[in-house]
C-alpha cells in the first residue's frame, strides 16, 4: 500500500516559502559566517571534515601549491609530519598534525576567499580519487570494464558530492560539484540531466583534453566579467573541437568544427540521421557566429555576457551528450 500522508508544506505553497525561502542563486562570498558555520556542521555531521590523513594531506598540498600564500599556517608552522611507527603495519600521522591540520582546514572554509574555499575543496575530492586505478584502463579493451574501474576510483568522490550538491543547493549556492570539477549550478534539471552525466562520461582518461578545456572555460565563467565570459565562449569551443577530434582522429591537434563534424558523421562515431545533420549544421553556425563576435581568437565586435556564455556552454553540453547517448 502507497502512503498517502502529505506534509502541511506539500500543499501550500505560502508555507513551503515561510519554511525554506528562495535566496535565489547565490556566490560563497555572500554568505554570512552563521551560514557557513552550518554548512561546515552539516558536511561534519556525515562524516566528512574530520581528524583524517584525508584532511592533512588537503592542507599539505594546498600549501605545496600555494607556498607564497601557505593558507594553512599552522600546519606550516607546526613542522612535520610527525608520524607514529606501528610494528610491521604502516605509518600513522600523530594526532598533533590531524589536530592542527583541522583547524586550519575549517579556518579556510569559515574565513577565507571564495577563491580559496573552492580550490580546498578541490584538492579535497581530488585526493579521494583512486588515481592508481585509473592508470589501468590502457590494460583492458571493454567498456563495460573501463566504466567498472572510472566508477570504483570515483567512489568516495562521488559519494561527498552527493552530500555536497545536496547541501548546497538548500543553501542557494550557484556551483555544483562533478567529476570535472566544481562548476557553476545551472537549471535542477539541466544540471541532473545533462551536465552530470556528461562530465561523469568524460571522466575516462580519452578525455583529459576535452576536460582541460572545460575546465578553464568553467574558471573563466567564474570570474564573472566580461573578458571572462568570452574566455569561457573561447574555451568552451575548443573543448567540443578536442571532443571531436578524438572520436575522428582518436587524439587533439588536426580539424576545425567545419571538418569535424561531417567527417564524424561519415564515421559514424556521432549520430548521422537527417535530424541530427539538420541541428548540428544549425548548431555550427550558432557557434562559429558567437566565437567570431565575443571569443577570443579574433578580433570581436562585443564581449561577451553571462547569458552568451551560459547558453555556449549548455549548446555544447547538450551536443556532446547527443553524441554519447547513441553509443
Amino acid at each position: 500500500m502507497k502512503l498517502s500522508f502529505n506534509l502541511w508544506s506539500s500543499n501550500n505553497a505560502e508555507a513551503i516559502e515561510k519554511i525554506s525561502p528562495d535566496l535565489g542563486m547565490r556566490e560563497w562570498i555572500e554568505l554570512n559566517l552563521e551560514e557557513k558555520q552550518k554548512i561546515w556542521a552539516h558536511f561534519f555531521n556525515k562524516g566528512w571534515f574530520n581528524k583524517s590523513d584525508w584532511v592533512f594531506n588537503t592542507i599539505e598540498e594546498l600549501n605545496g601549491r600555494y607556498k607564497r600564500m601557505s593558507y594553512g599556517e599552522k600546519v606550516l608552522d607546526h613542522g612535520g609530519p610527525h608520524f607514529v611507527k606501528f610494528p610491521i603495519i604502516n605509518y600513522q600521522f600523530e594526532s598533533c598534525c590531524l589536530d592542527t591540520s583541522l583547524y586550519d582546514f575549517k579556518d579556510i572554509f569559515l574565513n577565507k576567499d571564495q577563491a580559496v574555499v573552492y580550490e580546498m575543496l578541490s584538492l579535497y575530492v581530488l585526493l579521494s580519487i583512486d588515481k592508481y586505478s585509473l592508470q589501468q584502463i590502457d590494460d583492458t579493451d571493454e567498456e563495460s570494464s573501463k566504466q567498472e574501474i572510472i566508477n570504483n576510483a570515483y567512489e568516495q568522490a562521488d559519494k561527498f558530492a552527493h552530500d555536497f550538491n545536496d547541501i548546497f543547493e538548500q543553501f542557494s549556492l550557484n556551483v555544483v560539484l562533478t567529476r570535472n570539477g566544481i562548476v557553476f549550478r545551472q537549471d535542477k534539471k539541466i544540471t541532473e540531466e545533462i551536465y552530470i552525466p556528461v562530465l561523469s562520461y568524460l571522466s575516462d582518461n580519452k578525455w583529459i583534453p576535452v576536460n582541460r578545456d572545460l575546465t578553464d572555460a568553467f574558471r573563466k565563467f567564474q570570474e564573472k566579467s566580461p573578458q571572462g565570459y568570452s574566455g569561457c565562449i573561447t574555451q568552451a569551443i575548443s573543448s567540443l573541437q578536442a571532443f571531436l577530434q578524438i572520436q575522428v582522429h582518436g587524439k587533439i591537434g588536426k580539424g576545425d568544427l567545419s571538418d569535424l563534424i561531417p567527417e564524424a558523421q561519415k564515421n559514424k562515431v556521432i549520430p548521422s540521421d537527417p535530424f541530427s545533420k539538420k541541428i548540428f549544421k544549425d548548431f555550427q553556425s550558432i557557434l562559429m557566429q558567437m566565437r567570431q563576435e565575443s571569443g577570443d581568437p579574433h578580433p570581436k565586435k562585443e564581449y561577451a555576457n553571462e547569458r552568451s556564455a551560459k547558453l555556449v556552454m549548455n549548446l555544447i553540453m547538450i551536443f556532446i551528450q547527443h553524441c554519447i547517448v547513441n553509443e
